[in-house]
């Protein structure tokens, strides 16, 4: 065999020294830089794996709050259509009593100017009755003092 590595030019001590170097080397690597880098690479992929767990779950919790946040959208329109029916029909209710009473005043209002139109009737009646008998008696008193005279 020495003869083989002689034919292509190999010293096999050196070649021993240079295979343990070799392994010496490998074995430092592998611990002092393979490993830690190896364990690096695990933890990032762990925080990466972890980041995109809270990421779904965050997704999940947004859109869960979506979902809240519309139904208490509808249920605030829902509420405040309710709210300007309610007001709409008192507005309605108020507006028919309102009317009611406006009604009820007018007639109160017209029933009083009709009693005073036939208190005013009654008193111009009787006016007018007393200025007949008043003008009667003056013009009665006149006839019969022409008589009296005439006769005297």
């Amino acid at each position: 065999m020495a003869e083989l590595f002689s034919a292509f030019g190999l010293d096999w001590k050196l070649l021993i020294a240079q295979t343990v170097n070799f392994v010496i080397v490998f074995g430092g690597l592998t611990f002092f830089l393979y490993k830690p880098v190896l364990k690096i690479i695990s933890e990032r992929e762990a925080k990466i794996a972890q980041g995109i767990k809270d990421a779904e779950k965050a997704e999940k919790a947004r859109l869960k709050i979506e979902e809240e946040k519309a139904g208490i959208i509808a249920f605030a329109h829902q509420g405040a259509e309710d709210i300007v029916s309610r007001a709409q029909e008192e507005a309605k209710r108020e507006r028919g009593e309102i009317v009611v009473k406006a009604q009820e005043r007018a007639e109160g209002i017209l029933e009083g100017a009709r009693a005073e139109g036939e208190e005013l009737k009654r008193s111009a009646l009787k006016e007018s009755e007393q200025e007949i008998a008043r003008v009667a008696i003056l013009a009665t008193e006149k006839l019969i003092r022409t008589k009296l005279e005439a006769n005297t």
